[in-house]
């Protein structure tokens, strides 16, 4: 099958991040032949461009970048890390491939991989007190500190990963989580997958499993932490997901 009859891979990365902290996804799915997208959400960033944007606008920005390769006819395989996960399934909702065909239209979204994911805004059910351990620096922007980044999203990282992660994050707006989604993961007619990670500390596994049920998925295990792209074993086990949805 050639690149332009395989289906798009979409990456949508998670709150603090940025497209590159997925280079060795990104570079593993593109060795075997799919072309990846992976844009920098417009809720996440370094200036003032990210303040009063929340999960709708994020939302929004993806539909709009997914529509010109939907309406070529390609098929697109999402994949959402933890935040990427909330903006996945509420931009595609009348993208999918089974509603594309119901008018007569060709491509679409097929399924959606969910890695540590949101599907619900919880966050923004949280005082700023409590949102301080999440990087809570002033009322517009989040910072996250890289003592909670080391101790919370990269514990089984190695050094020199960790030291590259910590130096690209980013700030993300304060009212990202703001106001309740729109639809329900479960409301999106396409096959599901969500990777749990075992040892997660910052999304807990009970409320992952918790997360796949209530969006119908398929539950694949990973034993690691909150970050599975940062690590060899688990990306290579990430890149086999990912292209076990893509030919499905």
């Amino acid at each position: 099958m050639t690149a332009q009859k395989k289906p798009v891979i979409l990456l949508i990365h998670g709150a603090w991040h940025i497209p590159l902290h997925y280079r060795y996804l990104i570079d593993g799915i593109q060795r075997r032949g799919y072309t990846v997208l992976a844009p920098s959400l417009v809720t996440t960033g370094y200036d003032d461009s990210i303040i009063d944007k929340t999960h709708l606008d994020a939302a929004s920005q993806i539909r709009e970048f997914l529509l010109p390769y939907v309406e070529q006819g390609r098929k697109v395989v999402v994949i959402g890390h933890s935040y990427g996960g909330l903006v996945a399934h509420q931009a595609v909702v009348g993208l999918t491939l089974e509603q594309r065909l119901a008018q007569g239209l060709t491509g679409g979204v097929t399924s959606i991989v969910f890695i540590a994911a949101l599907t619900k805004p919880e966050h923004s059910r949280l005082k700023p007190g409590q949102l301080y351990a999440y990087g809570w620096t002033d009322h517009k922007k989040w910072e996250m500190s890289h003592e909670i980044a080391k101790a919370h999203l990269y514990q089984d990282v190695e050094q020199q990963r960790v030291e590259e992660a910590l130096c690209k994050l980013v700030f993300q707006s304060a009212i990202t989580y703001i106001p309740d989604a729109l639809n329900e993961a479960a409301e999106v007619q396409v096959a599901k997958t969500y990777v749990v990670c075992k040892k997660d500390k910052i999304v807990l596994p009970e409320n992952q499993y918790q997360r796949a049920k209530e969006a119908g998925a398929r539950v694949v295990e990973l034993e690691c932490g909150h970050s599975p792209f940062l690590l060899e074993k688990e990306t290579a086990a990430l890149v086999d997901i990912v292209i076990q949805a893509a030919v499905a």
